[in-house]
C-alpha cells in the first residue's frame, strides 16, 4: 500500500472519501506511533537499502556495549549513524572525528524513539578504496603471469648450513630472527643484506638485496620485517619485489608483520611466515615431529568447519525462501537496536546512580567527628553496596526480558513457517516431479501415474496403483 492510499487527506467534515471506517490511517481507525515509525522504517530500507555514503566523522562514541555511534556529515548536512559490534571488529583503528570515510549503510528509523539514523555494515577510510583497487589489480596481473603459482614454490632444505636475510639493521625484527636461529642451531651461518624496509627507495632497495644474495650461492633466503600499520608495508607489495622474489632460484621465506598482514611478497615467495621470528623457526625446524602433526590437525580442524559452515550455508538458504521468516532479519535488527539503547540507557543510569551515591559519602564523611567517622563510613559502604546488587539484579532482570521477549518473536515466526506443516506428519504430493504441480484432486491422477512425495525430511517418488474417486452426491 502506498503512503498516498495510507494518508489520503480528510475532507472538512473529518470524514475521508471511499469507505473511511474500513481504512488504516483514517479518523476512526488511526495509526499508532509505533504504526507510524515502523512503517517508515520499511519504507526507506524497501526504496534505498544498503548505499555507500561519503563524509566526514564527529562526535564518535565507542561504547561499552562495543557498538559505536556517531554522526557523518559534509558541508550542508549530517545525520546520526550507529556501527554495531558484530560489524566494526575489522575496522581498526578506531575512527577519529575529522577523520574522512566510505560508508556502506542502510537507512532506517529507530522506532523506539521515532529517530532517523543509518545502520552501518562496513567502512574504510577515504582514498584507501583507491589503494586497494590499484593494489587488486597488480595481484591479478602477477598472478596471471604465474608469479603466485604453488607449481613453481621451491621445497626448503631441511638442515640450511648458510642463510641470507633482507632487512633492516634497526629493527626488532633482525635480533628476533637470529636469536631463533642461534638457539635450534648455533652453527649456522648468516648473511645480512642491510635495507630500509619502509620508505620511497626501500622496494627498490629490498628487490636488489634479493638478487644479490640469490647470487651467493645460499641455502635459504629469508626477508622480514616487524610489524607496523598497513601502509608501512607497501615496499613489500611493489612490482619489482614481487619478480626478484619470484626469479630467485634460492627458495625464500618471508616473515613480514605480523600475522594478519600478507603483502604480494609473501604470495611470491616459496613460504610464508606469519613473523619474523616464526620465520626462523621454519627455517630450522625442530627435530621434534609435533609441529608438523600440530598443522596436519589444524588442516583437518579448518577442513571440518568449512565443511559445517557450508552446510549451515546451505540450511540458512533453505529457511530464508520460508515465506515466514522473510520479515525475520528485520525483526532482529530491530531487537537488537532495542536491546543496545537499553544497555546503554543501564550503564548510564547505573552511573549517575553510582557517582551519586559517592558524593552523598564524601559530604557525609566531611561532616562526621573523627571518633564516629569510620563506623559511619562502614554504613555507607553496606548501603552502596546494596544499592549496586539491586541495580544489578534490575538490569539482568531487564535484559532477561528482552531476550525472552526476542525469543518468543523469534518462536512466533517460526511457528508461521510452511516447513512447521511437513514436521506435523503431512506431505505435499507433486505431478512426475518436485516442480509439477501440486496434486488436490484424486481424480486427476491417472492409475500408474508417477508422484512425487515431500516430507518435512525427505521425499519419495511413487506410482498410483490405485486411484479412490469421492462418491458422488
Amino acid at each position: 500500500m502506498s503512503s498516498e492510499r495510507r494518508f489520503r487527506a480528510e475532507d472538512a467534515s473529518g470524514i475521508a472519501a471511499g469507505d473511511a471506517s474500513a481504512r488504516p490511517g483514517s479518523r476512526l481507525h488511526p495509526f499508532s506511533v509505533s504504526d507510524v515509525n515502523g512503517a517508515s522504517d520499511a519504507v526507506l530500507k524497501e526504496a534505498i537499502g544498503a548505499v555507500w555514503v561519503r563524509g566526514e566523522v564527529s562526535r564518535f562514541l565507542a561504547h561499552g556495549s562495543g557498538h559505536w555511534y556517531f554522526t557523518i556529515k559534509d558541508a550542508q548536512a549530517a545525520v546520526s549513524c550507529a556501527m554495531f559490534r558484530s560489524r566494526n571488529q575489522s575496522v581498526r583503528p578506531h575512527p577519529r572525528d575529522g577523520e574522512e570515510f566510505l560508508l556502506l549503510a542502510a537507512p532506517g528509523v529507530y522506532s523506539p524513539q521515532g529517530r532517523y539514523q543509518l545502520i552501518v555494515q562496513a567502512m574504510e577510510r577515504a582514498g584507501e578504496g583507491a589503494h586497494a583497487l590499484a593494489l587488486e589489480r597488480l595481484k591479478k596481473k602477477l598472478a596471471a603471469e604465474g608469479l603466485f603459482d604453488a607449481a613453481r614454490k621451491k621445497d626448503l632444505p631441511r638442515v640450511p648450513a648458510q642463510i641470507g636475510i633482507v632487512t633492516s639493521l634497526d629493527g626488532a625484527a633482525l635480533r628476533d630472527v637470529v636469536r631463533v636461529l642461534r638457539r635450534r642451531f648455533a652453527g649456522v651461518r648468516v648473511l645480512i643484506a642491510a635495507t630500509p624496509v619502509q620508505g620511497s627507495d626501500a622496494a627498490r632497495r629490498i628487490a636488489s638485496a634479493v638478487t644479490d644474495l640469490d647470487g651467493r650461492r645460499l641455502d635459504v633466503l629469508m626477508l622480514v620485517r616487524g610489524g607496523g600499520a598497513r601502509e608501512d608495508l607497501a615496499a613489500f607489495d611493489a612490482e619489482g619485489v614481487v619478480r626478484a622474489i619470484a626469479a630467485a632460484e634460492t627458495p625464500v621465506v618471508t616473515g613480514i608483520g605480523h600475522e594478519i598482514d600478507v603483502t604480494l611478497a609473501d604470495l611470491a615467495a616459496d613460504l610464508r611466515a606469519p613473523t619474523p621470528s616464526a620465520a626462523a623457526e621454519v627455517v630450522i625446524r625442530e627435530r621434534s615431529e609435533m609441529l608438523e602433526r600440530l598443522r596436519d590437525l589444524q588442516r583437518l580442524l579448518h577442513r571440518a568447519m568449512r565443511l559445517q559452515m557450508k552446510q549451515h550455508r546451505l540450511r540458512l538458504l533453505e529457511a530464508r525462501r520460508a515465506e515466514g521468516l522473510r520479515s525475520f532479519p528485520s525483526e532482529v535488527e530491530r531487537k537488537i537496536q532495542h536491546l543496545a539503547d537499553l544497555e546503554r540507557r543501564i550503564e548510564t543510569a547505573w552511573q549517575r546512580r553510582l557517582e551519586t551515591a559517592r558524593t552523598k559519602l564524601r559530604s557525609l564523611s566531611e561532616r562526621l567527628s573523627p571518633a564516629r567517622r569510620q563506623a559511619r563510613l562502614a554504613d555507607r559502604r553496606r548501603e552502596l553496596a546494596q544499592c549496586r546488587t539491586r541495580l544489578e539484579a534490575h538490569a539482568m532482570q531487564m535484559l532477561s526480558k528482552s531476550r525472552r521477549r526476542l525469543a518468543a518473536a523469534a518462536a512466533g515466526l517460526d511457528a508461521l513457517s510452511p516447513l512447521a506443516v511437513l514436521e506435523r506428519g503431512y506431505a505435499l504430493a507433486h505431478r512426475e516431479s518436485r516442480e509439477g504441480p501440486l496434486i488436490v484432486d484424486a481424480r486427476t491422477v491417472k492409475r500408474g501415474e508417477r508422484i512425487f512425495l515431500r516430507f518435512a525430511r525427505g521425499e519419495i517418488v511413487a506410482r498410483a496403483e490405485t486411484v479412490s474417486r469421492p462418491s458422488e452426491s
